[in-house]
């Protein structure tokens, strides 16, 4: 996976891609919570969940299915009435969660991502993974390896993110 404090860099990037009048600042911190939110399945090895199971890590909260339940109850509790702004605020927050396990699958760690759960619980990784799995835990994350971690995020996901944002921006401003 990676840090957590790399997850929330898509969302915010993606976010100059809408458009304006839909990414209130409480629609960007929604998608950059989504976007964190999948690893809340590492709570279930405190009770006996294993890593491989439905609902382990890397499993349903890491689904396809999981990203339309979450984007669709985030939009339900912020959107506007009208379907226009509806959809939007719905897509971005379901690419935002989706960009977790996206991120996951292109890690060299770990044993794959369920992108298909509950309906089938294989665990999928892309065929290209640059990205340094992250060590959970905080204790393990500020070690050499953390660091190693850290600069893989930088080169892979924050840099592509900044240039994904820039683009955004750029062609709001040229409107």
């Amino acid at each position: 996976m990676c840090s957590i404090i790399t997850h929330p860099i898509v969302p915010i990037a993606i976010s100059s891609l809408f458009p304006p009048q839909n990414m209130r600042p409480t629609v960007v911190i929604a998608g950059a919570v989504c976007s964190v939110i999948p690893d809340l399945d590492v709570i279930g090895f405190r009770f006996g969940i294993k890593y491989g199971e439905m609902l382990g890590h890397r499993g349903l909260t890491h689904s396809i299915f999981f990203a339309v339940l979450l984007a669709a109850f985030f939009t339900a509790l912020l959107a506007e009435s009208h379907l226009s702004a509806r959809l939007w605020v719905f897509t971005f927050l379901f690419f935002s969660t989706l960009s977790h396990a996206v991120l996951d699958a292109m890690t060299n760690g770990g044993m794959g991502v369920a992108f298909f759960s509950p309906f089938q619980n294989d665990r999928y990784f892309f065929p290209w993974r640059p990205i340094e799995v992250s060590p959970i835990g905080v204790g393990r994350f500020l070690s050499d390896r953390g660091l190693r971690v850290l600069s893989s995020e930088l080169r892979w996901v924050w840099a592509p993110s900044a240039i994904i944002y820039v683009i955004g921006y750029l062609f709001r401003s040229s409107r």
